[in-house]
């Protein structure tokens, strides 16, 4: 088939992909939403460890297991037609382990507090890591069967969607953590996750995928992973951006301990961290349509910058906390920022590079990224544990800073340097995903 019949598939299944990914996107951010990172899994960990380190571990696993796998996909997913079939197959793994978190704990409520964190650990790392092996196929389907001008509306509708939902959700993981004693009310908002988990799954399988035949002709595994250091030499700008990002991701390495100082400092109940999440998603729901607009008229590169300013702005209000109320605008604001972060990073790798090449600078920025990921949270914990929160604070404020800088002045705007049509192609075998 020509590239002309190819384009018209695309065309006639536009607002069906574009549908389909908002539903996945929602369902997904509502199904954590039960467990939120930042106060319901933090929280549940605090009580299986007295150690911040450890429960700065939890972040740095899920970060690192998602981002240091991808380039073992990258090139396969380079070679394939047809991304969505890989993505299918992987990532069902990348749901189930949240099932076996709730029925270990509804099983064996007694289990040791060393037990349970080492089933809560290892289930985090099959879940991140598959889907971190997903990544570059279904960001590359992405960029295929949903047109950029709507790639931030998409992500910022559906962040929007899901937290309006989400809503939901978290006054029910409130109402079961103040229903339930411990742990089975924990053990109930995995369950709750994993259902709408599956939910996002079934939307994912709906996309309608063309499938095209790479332009470019793939290379070998070993030809593959010796081109990785030449890519990153030809692509200064991409290297910037990487540089800049990991100054943003130290500014947040205190994100799995805010709950942590609310409980110890502010005696926050198990039902308040709940309220938290709420403010959390009210943050998302009023950011992320607004953001996934103005990614699209200014770019992602304008939205990272000032999703660190949002973020250092969320840490100061948390550093001058004195009553539990006051944590509820510092955590609308750390959901803003971190939505916004989150939002333009998922859009500005597309734009650094061709469709074809997208898998391997995907699995680059993740892979790359995944160092500072892992030690972000663990420097955060060691911090906290021996200068305390407030030096935490402090200097993830500076970090925020600094990131803050690289991008603004040491980064382009990518979407201005390349072409982000989709590389003509002579013929190609149409399938129907």
């Amino acid at each position: 088939m020509t590239d002309d019949v190819y384009q018209r598939y695309l065309r006639k299944h536009e607002n069906w992909n574009y549908w389909v990914n908002v539903l996945d996107l929602t369902f997904f951010n509502l199904a954590m939403s039960f467990i939120y990172g930042a106060t319901v899994l933090s929280l549940y960990a605090s009580y299986l460890t007295d150690s911040a380190i450890l429960i700065g571990v939890i972040p740095a696993v899920q970060g690192v297991m998602f981002m240091l796998p991808q380039l073992l996909t990258a090139q396969r997913t380079q070679k394939l037609a047809h991304k969505k079939s890989l993505v299918v197959r992987i990532s069902v793994m990348e749901r189930l382990p949240y099932l076996v978190i709730g029925l270990s704990i509804l099983l064996w409520p007694e289990a040791p507090r060393t037990l349970g964190y080492m089933v809560l650990i290892l289930s985090l790392m099959i879940a991140t890591g598959s889907g971190g092996l997903a990544g570059p196929a279904w960001k590359t389907m992405l960029a295929k069967v949903v047109p950029v001008r709507r790639r931030g509306s998409m992500f910022g509708v559906s962040s929007a969607l899901g937290g309006v939902l989400g809503l939901g959700g978290a006054a029910l993981s409130r109402y079961v953590l103040s229903a339930y004693a411990y742990p089975i009310s924990f053990a109930i908002c995995f369950l709750l996750c994993f259902l709408f988990q599956v939910c996002s799954y079934v939307c994912v399988a709906l996309n309608r995928e063309p499938a095209r035949e790479p332009k470019a002709v793939a290379p070998s595994p070993r030809a593959y992973w010796r081109q990785l250091p030449r890519i990153l030499r030809g692509n200064p700008n991409f290297c910037r951006y990487l540089v800049g990002n990991a100054l943003l991701t130290f500014g947040a390495m205190g994100t799995a301990l805010y709950i942590v100082y609310g409980r110890r400092t502010l005696d926050i109940s198990d039902a308040f961290a709940a309220n938290l999440t709420m403010a959390v998603l009210l943050g998302q729901i009023v950011a992320t349509p607004l953001m996934g607009r103005l990614a699209d008229l200014r770019g992602n590169k304008w939205l990272t910058e000032l999703g660190a300013l949002l973020g250092a702005g969320s840490v100061l209000l948390i550093l001058l906390a004195r009553s539990p109320m006051a944590l509820y605008p510092a955590f609308f604001l750390f959901s803003a920022g971190r939505a916004t972060t989150h939002l333009a990073n998922m859009g500005i790798t597309m734009e650094f590079c061709s469709e074809d090449e997208l898998p391997t600078f995907t699995a680059l920025a993740g892979t790359l990224s995944g160092i500072p990921v892992l030690l972000a949270p663990l420097v955060g914990g060691w911090l906290a544990d021996t200068a305390g929160f407030a030096a935490l604070f402090v200097v993830g404020i500076a970090f925020f800073f600094v990131g803050w800088a690289m991008m603004r002045w040491g980064v382009r705007e990518p979407r201005h340097e390349i072409s982000l049509e989709p590389p003509a192609v002579s013929s190609v075998e149409l399938v129907e995903g």
